[in-house]
């Protein structure tokens, strides 16, 4: 029996593995293909290791090229303010919900879920009005607050399931100790959240990241635009050139896998809470 079920697991790790060495092919073949002198057409067969020397030239010409540094700065402007309003907003909100008391509440909360299957497009043109209406069309405060109003259902729905499975002995504890409410939630709270934490703030990022339809639809001015503007422009640029164009993509892509990497200890991180009660 054990040695059966030894076997099956051997045949999980094998059929994962393969699937993982699948996933990864386009992704090495492009990275490999930005280190080479590609233009014209591409080889029949796809790279997979690049060939040597590396040819660095391709991400040289795109960093000082285009004004990339230039998108690259405000991709990273606008995506941290759209993390930071996503994660004040939701937390917040979701603690309110998860642990406080008061008339229609559920009833609110559903109201908040409700908005989260409003298709975008088709609130693009209120929200537009409203931007329009503060002046804040063209400006990354615009963008923030429709951020922080629309992508925050999601995540408050996501928190406050945690914050709900977080012992209520642990807080009235803090609160013997005269510890406030925002005290709680800032030490007791969120510390015991953080892989939950850590997994939506990866989310908001790649999402916030490669956003291309707010950033075209509510900024005007070249120089307020990102890098998921500036691929689409550089693709229509260099159409044939090949080295470049994936140059330019993986320098897109990068910042999302190092801080996948950079988070993905919490992701593991279960039963912070088991043992912290007695029964």
């Amino acid at each position: 029996m054990k040695k059966k079920q030894t076997m099956e697991q051997l045949l999980v790790h094998i059929l994962l593995i393969l699937i993982c060495v699948i996933s990864l092919l386009p992704f090495l073949s492009m990275v490999s293909t930005s280190f080479m002198k590609v233009k014209g057409v591409l080889p029949n067969e796809p790279i997979i290791f690049p060939k040597l020397p590396l040819y660095t030239k391709n991400y040289v010409k795109v960093w000082f090229s285009g004004h990339f540094q230039t998108y690259f700065l405000n991709t990273v402007i606008v995506t941290a303010g759209g993390v930071f309003i996503n994660l004040f907003v939701s937390v917040t909100m979701a603690y309110s919900f998860a642990k406080f008391k008061f008339p229609g509440k559920e009833f609110l909360f559903n109201i908040l879920l409700l908005t989260m299957m409003i298709p975008a497009q088709l609130a693009m043109i209120s929200q537009y009005t409203v931007l329009n209406g503060l002046h804040l069309i063209d400006d990354y405060k615009g963008i923030w607050l429709l951020w922080g109003g629309t992508c925050a259902a999601g995540s408050t729905f996501f928190y406050r399931g945690f914050f709900e499975a977080i012992p209520r002995e642990l807080e009235e504890s803090m609160y013997l100790d005269g510890a406030s409410r925002l005290q709680t939630l800032l030490h007791c709270i969120i510390p015991l959240s953080k892989p939950a934490i850590a997994t939506q703030v990866v989310f908001a990022l790649n999402g916030y990241w490669s956003n291309l339809f707010d950033i075209l639809t509510f900024t005007k001015s070249m120089n307020k635009r990102t890098l998921s503007v500036a691929l689409q422009l550089f693709r229509g640029q260099h159409t044939t050139e090949f080295g470049r164009l994936f140059a330019a993509s993986t320098i897109v892509i990068l910042p999302n896998i190092l801080l996948f990497i950079l988070f993905q200890k919490q992701f593991i991180k279960q039963g912070l809470t088991e043992g912290a009660v007695k029964e």
